[in-house]
């Protein structure tokens, strides 16, 4: 992979020029699309002389709150911790497919696995089942807050704020430094 040269975050907008450099791909929602939905794109250069490229910088709900002002750096850190926990735990669905020798079965885990896993289930029980049930939708599951609460409150505006209050917990919990 090249290495590149970052420049300053551009917002992509719909009309205001936002036309992809040749043989970029933002997938079935276009670069349209991704800045109707709130995405932070950036423009980059290349090694290649006169070549450019756009990058999606908000892959995550967690990326896009924190991008938006909506949570603090101390509450999204909080959140990577947990889904870091998560993905040691071997919880998380892998996307890249491993050609190695298998060791282990269906359904196993490593000493690490269950520790980390037993670790996610501690943290969780820290905060609380309430406030945990919002970490899992939005940290863990990469689900709106919104849709958190739209299901669990009944109003979709509630989700942003028990979700707040989920990761300063966790913060808490995990040592984290105050803001």
């Amino acid at each position: 992979m090249p290495k590149t040269k970052r420049s300053k975050h551009k917002r992509a907008t719909p009309g205001a020029g936002a036309v992809a450099p040749a043989g970029t791909d933002f997938g079935a929602l276009g670069l349209n699309g991704r800045a109707a939905k709130g995405d932070l794109v950036e423009l980059e250069e290349t090694m290649q002389a006169g070549q450019r490229r756009l990058r999606v910088r908000t892959q995550t709900m967690m990326d896009r709150y924190l991008q938006r002002g909506q949570i603090t750096r101390r509450q999204f850190d909080a959140g990577e911790r947990l889904h870091t926990l998560w993905r040691a735990a071997g919880a998380a669905q892998s996307v890249v497919a491993t050609y190695g020798i298998r060791i282990k079965g269906p359904g196993e885990m490593s000493e690490h696995q269950a520790v980390r896993r037993a670790q996610v289930t501690k943290t969780l029980a820290a905060v609380g089942t309430r406030l945990a049930s919002a970490l899992v939708h939005v940290c863990l599951c990469d689900e709106a807050a919104g849709d958190w609460g739209e299901r669990h409150r009944g109003r979709a505006g509630d989700g942003i704020a028990v979700l707040r209050l989920a990761l300063d917990s966790l913060a808490d919990h995990c040592g984290l430094p105050g803001d």
